[in-house]
Formats: structure tokens, sequence, C-alpha cells
């Protein structure tokens, strides 16, 4: 990759910060990487640089850091791209986990996450489907014991989440039991994101039939719906973004970063309306003050909807390591889960292969 010296200098500028979390001088630049400049002409660069908002002073005397812009110009135009940047030591704890046969998706994309969390010190994210795609497709009782039922909702794209019920006696039981046969008559093929108000609708013909009573087991209905539709993301590792100095030291930020992470709308409305093109995975906050940044990556596993795992940080993070393992999980996943086959060679051709190994042997 060709790039003028200016480039080449914020390049390093921005590699520098995300290894050492301390502002880059000139002398610095020039010991460290050799760099074929004088170090006027680094400083006139550096200030040009500072001019266009690429690079900033911590303060008058300090060397300079990357700015919100310089970063996005870092992931858009000057982060080289190539061969996978992966820690061995991370590829052998993940094959680990590959090694335990008949695993669930979930399982494997959790475990993904935790190692990915240690390994960046940073939180990790997996978002699956939005609920807004999805329908329900049955609601069934699973008897626990004589004094506990559990419901089980089940969706299109193989969602799947619970809500345990006390029984205090038989009468509780029955209407439970009839609430579900109700609700499936009325309820199944609805949009998971209708099914609060759908439900709140059909309240005046089940207490009609049910009783008072089922009021009740319906508003615990209504907030396992609630629930059911928010609930798409699994995280991990958010507790270790307190020991990074940029949230260490600004609790405003840190609150910012952890909200959105404990924020599944959110945070998918961030990765969905990136203004980034299209071909970066990389997304940042909106407002700079904030001090975010999101390294995403879709999953496609057949007959699966779609998921995506994220890494969530300060802009100061390793984005070739980072993107570099993120594309190495999904490819690594995807493959675990492929069940194709390879084709089996045809009898015609078993045969043709047979007849000329006769006959080489013949001619010895």
């Amino acid at each position: 990759m060709s790039l003028t010296r200016q480039d080449e200098i914020l390049k390093l500028i921005v590699e520098e910060f995300i290894t050492t979390a301390q502002p880059v001088g000139s002398k610095a630049l020039i010991e460290k990487y050799g760099l074929d400049y004088s170090s006027a002409t680094i400083r006139n660069d550096m200030a040009d640089l500072e001019e266009a908002g690429l690079i900033e002073k911590t303060h008058a005397s300090s060397g300079r850091v990357p700015s919100a812009k310089g970063y996005r110009y870092y992931v858009d135009h000057l982060k080289e791209d190539g061969e996978l940047n992966v820690d061995s030591s991370f590829k052998k704890e993940f094959q680990m986990i590959l090694a335990k046969k008949s695993q669930s998706i979930e399982d494997v994309m959790d475990k993904s996450c935790e190692i990915l969390s240690e390994m960046t010190n940073m939180a990790t994210v997996v978002l699956g489907t939005d609920a807004s795609e999805e329908h329900l497709i049955s609601i069934s009782v699973v008897p626990l014991n004589e004094h506990a039922a559990t419901a089980i909702f089940v969706t299109d794209r193989g969602y799947v989440s619970n809500k345990t019920f006390v029984i205090k006696n038989e009468t509780d039981g029955k209407n439970i039991i009839g609430c579900v046969q109700f609700l499936n008559k009325r309820l199944t093929g609805t949009p998971i994101g209708e099914l609060t108000e759908k439900l709140n609708s059909l309240k005046p013909i089940l207490s009609e039939v049910l009783g008072k009573s089922s009021d009740v087991i319906l508003e615990s209905f209504v907030e396992a719906f609630v629930k059911f539709a928010k609930e798409r993301v699994s995280a991990h590792g958010a507790s270790k973004l307190i020991s990074l100095p940029e949230y260490g030291d600004d609790k405003e930020k840190l609150k910012n970063v952890i909200n959105l992470i404990n924020n599944p709308e959110k945070l998918r409305e961030a990765i969905t309306n990136c203004d980034s093109d299209e071909d970066s995975k990389t997304i940042f906050a909106q407002d700079d003050k904030d001090d975010v940044a999101i390294i995403s990556q879709e999953f496609s596993i057949e007959g699966m909807p779609s998921t995506k795992m994220a890494v969530v940080g300060p802009q100061r993070m390793n984005y070739k390591k980072v993107i570099g393992t993120l594309e190495y999980i999904a490819n690594e996943i995807e493959k675990y889960f492929s069940y194709v086959e390879k084709p089996k060679k045809s009898t015609m051709t078993d045969n043709k292969e047979n007849q000329d190994a006769v006959s080489k042997k013949k001619g010895k």
C-alpha cells in the first residue's frame, strides 16, 4: 500500500497510541520506526494533520493522539488488509471450544465471546436476529412439579423463551393450561412485536372464559413477551472496560458505553445505521465525546437467521487484530456448522479407476 508521507505518519501515530495509550511525539517516531525524515519535517506534517482535525494535543507541550476523525480515516484508508491477524494462543483456545462436538450455535458463540473478551480486554456481544422479523410458532406448558410449571415460547427463527408459574391450587393449573390452549389458537403466526398488543386485546375474552384469576397469568405472559421481543443480546466482559484509561477516569463515558451494551435496540441501531462505507465493519459513536467504537462480524450459517458478534470499546482498539480475529471466528464457526458433504465419486468413475488399476497390475 503506497502512502503519502502524512498518511504514513498518521498511521504510525494511530498504531503507536493503540499500543501504548501515550501521546506520540516526532522524536519517538524517528527512534522507534527509523523514519528517513527530519524531526522538523515530521513536526510540520503533524501540525498539518492537527489542522485537518486528524490528531490533537492532550495539552500544550504533549505529543499527539488520534482524534475521532483520525481513527475513522485510519480505518477507512490506512488499515492494512491481508492475512488475518490472529494470536496463536487465541486460535488454540478457540479450537479447544470447537473440539467439543454436538454443541449448540448459542453455546459456541457465547464461549467464543468469552475468550475474545479475555484477549481484547473489551466487551463482546452476540446480537441475535431482530424480533420484528420473527413470528410465534407455539406456546407449550411443561409441569415441573405439582407446584410449578413452565410456559415455553418458540418462534419461527428458532428463538426460545420461557416463563415459570407457581401453582397454588388445581384451579391455577387448569387456568394456565386453558390460557395456553386459547392463546395458541389466537396468537400462532403473530409477529413478535405485535404479541403484547394482541394479548392485551384478548384479556376481556379470557377473563370471561376463565374468570378474573386469569388476569394475573396474562400479566405474566405480557412480561414474558416484552422480554421475548427485547432479549436478543448476550454480553461478556463489560466490567473489563473499567480498567481502560479512556473510561477509568471518565465515569460519564463509561456509563454511556455500558448503557449501549445493555440496550439491544440501541446496539442494533448503531450497527445497522452505521455511516461507514459498506466494506467497513467498524462503527464509531455519533457523538465523538463518547469515545466508542464497535467492530462487528455477521455469521452466515445455513438454515439459521443471521447473527452478529461485536467487540465494543474505546476508539483506541487494535482494529487489525480485532477484525482479523472476528473474521477467523466466523470462518471457523461456519465450517463447524456446515452440513455440506463432499460429493461422492460416481460408480462409473469408481469402475474406471478399478479397471485402470487392474490394467497397470497386468502390465507389470
